[in-house]
């Protein structure tokens, strides 16, 4: 895809997050059940109580999809869109795990270029680096940008299908 072929939207996944998120519960499960028959019931409730903090991982990763127009994500059960235009400021922590994406009252809170994976994710890095040029963004390191929540963003119905669904 050339620069000047914006009309197609791009898609990169979570896929490293989702892999760790999975294989943590599952390391997380052994040791729960394997202290639980060893007789260390409350040890197993902190097995467990991990196990369930590594479904985060896998709960906030999903895809994003990035065209000259807006950015969308695509978490399982929630869908976030911010316009280009909408953008006045993108903040992303040090190293590189987590983006915001803020406008006016408005912010959108994805996985960094670190956790990014797909055919499309160094087209997504050159296309927000055009419309950074274009729309006159400002870019902002801080860590902060890790503990940021998407805030007027949510997308009520989408007009287009999840680009994870499968039928």
């Amino acid at each position: 895809m050339s620069l000047t072929d914006t009309t197609r939207a791009l898609t990169i996944k979570h896929t490293g997050y989702r892999v760790v998120g999975w294989a943590c519960i599952a390391f997380f499960m052994f040791c729960t059940l394997g202290s639980w028959n060893a007789g260390a019931g409350r040890i197993s409730l902190i097995f467990l109580g991990m196990a369930v903090l590594c479904s985060y991982l896998i709960l906030n990763s999903g895809s994003m999809q990035v065209d000259s127009d807006s950015i969308r994500y695509y978490l399982p059960f929630r869908r976030y869109q911010i316009r280009w235009n909408e953008v006045q400021y993108i903040e992303i922590d040090k190293q590189g795990g987590s983006m915001v994406f803020v406008g006016d009252n408005k912010q959108l809170a994805v996985n960094g270029p670190i956790a990014w994976s797909g055919k499309d994710k160094f087209e997504i890095s050159r296309l927000i680096g055009k419309q950074i040029d274009r729309y006159n963004i400002e870019i902002r390191g801080t860590e902060k940008a890790s503990f940021r929540l998407s805030r007027n963003t949510k997308i009520r119905s989408s007009p287009s299908p999840h680009p994870d669904t499968r039928r």
